[in-house]
């Protein structure tokens, strides 16, 4: 609690009048010209509940106080009543402007000035303790923002990798995109900056990656689990985790971020859409198509062509690469394809770390 008050004014019988009104309550200090009002500021900013601010002195007047004070933002914290023999309204105007709570002419009144003192000191503390409340709530909650933002991305990985337990791969499909999602966007980024790909974007990106087959859990074990090629319907219901998936994720739409969700339901669906719209499930192209599912289309094909599945044997590094580059894996936008081989030795090391 702030239990000082400032009384500036070369006037020393003034200075001893309005002395007498708090000394009891508060620890008064005093300054004659706004040149210590000024240094004892400084000394007791912590401390001062209000300063009490004559206009004309010397050295420094009580106005440029003000305007210091006023500049520093100093008077949204400290009440600042001018006590002042200045009649002129032109001046008092400026005063209000810069932030002074009340004017009182000379000669005043000093019950009046002590109940003007003491309103404003409680109406600061209690603005105060309010702000400080505030303050104390608003940190809580970004706290459990973020703990319920690491429990919603922990979940989503969880529910994700049922997906490659059933699928019979490795269990590190989900880790190999993510991180092939990373290395994709960062050189994107650094090959187009007009594109405006923050950092917060490729963040967002990749952990919106971890869900792009969520939709699998809803396809049949013998469908997903099928060692042959996929023939007639089957290769409509496989094709139908895309729109599962973005089914799926509406149902955390109570728990999750809306900006997250809304790219994880957009990877979800449109991680196999291809640049020509030969893709699906909406055959988008070109620019229809996000930044964020077309790396994520990519760094999943790249993947999967690494990688040995029921109905295919694993790649080399060197044939998954030119297959991409060929076009045979389908159409992708060609700043993406130039990302993908300014990247392809960052993405041969990271195969590599975790494959093998």
């Amino acid at each position: 609690m702030r239990k000082t008050i400032l009384i500036v004014d070369d006037d020393a019988t003034y200075r001893k009048i309005l002395g007498k009104l708090f000394i009891e309550e508060y620890h008064v200090v005093y300054a004659d010209n706004g040149k210590d009002a000024i240094r004892e500021i400084g000394l007791h900013m912590q401390e001062l509940a209000m300063i009490l601010l004559d206009l004309e002195m010397p050295v420094l007047g009580g106005f440029q106080v003000l305007q210091l004070l006023s500049a520093k933002g100093i008077t949204n914290k400290i009440p600042v009543l001018m006590v002042t023999g200045e009649e002129r309204e032109d001046v008092k105007a400026n005063c209000y402007k810069l932030g002074a709570m009340e004017i009182i002419n000379k000669p005043f009144t000093p019950h009046v000035v002590y109940e003007r003192v003491t309103e404003f000191i409680n109406l600061f503390e209690n603005v105060g303790m309010l702000e400080g409340q505030l303050k104390k709530r608003e940190d809580e909650l970004e706290l459990q923002k973020r703990k319920m933002e690491e429990f919603n991305s922990a979940l989503i990985e969880a529910i994700s990798n049922i997906v490659e337990f059933r699928d019979t791969e490795s269990g590190v499909h989900i880790k190999r995109v993510k991180f092939f999602t990373r290395i994709i966007a960062e050189h994107y980024q650094k090959m187009y900056p007009d594109e405006n790909l923050t950092d917060m974007d490729i963040d967002n990106i990749e952990a919106a990656s971890v869900v792009h087959d969520i939709g699998k859990v809803t396809i049949p074990d013998a469908i997903l689990l099928k060692p042959g090629k996929l023939i007639g319907d089957e290769l409509q219901v496989m094709r139908s985790h895309t729109t599962k998936g973005c089914e799926i994720i509406q149902y955390l739409s109570e728990v999750q971020n809306q900006e997250q969700l809304k790219l994880a339901s957009d990877i979800c669906r449109h991680h196999h859409e291809r640049h020509d719209g030969s893709g699906y499930p909406d055959r988008l192209r070109g620019e229809e198509i996000s930044i964020g599912a077309r790396i994520v289309s990519l760094a999943d094909v790249y993947d999967a062509l690494l990688s040995e599945r029921a109905y295919k044997k694993a790649f080399s590094r060197e044939k998954a690469y030119q297959m991409i580059m060929d076009g045979e894996c389908g159409v992708f936008h060609p700043r993406l394809i130039q990302a993908f081989e300014d990247a392809r030795e960052d993405l041969e090391q990271c195969a590599n770390e975790i494959i093998e």
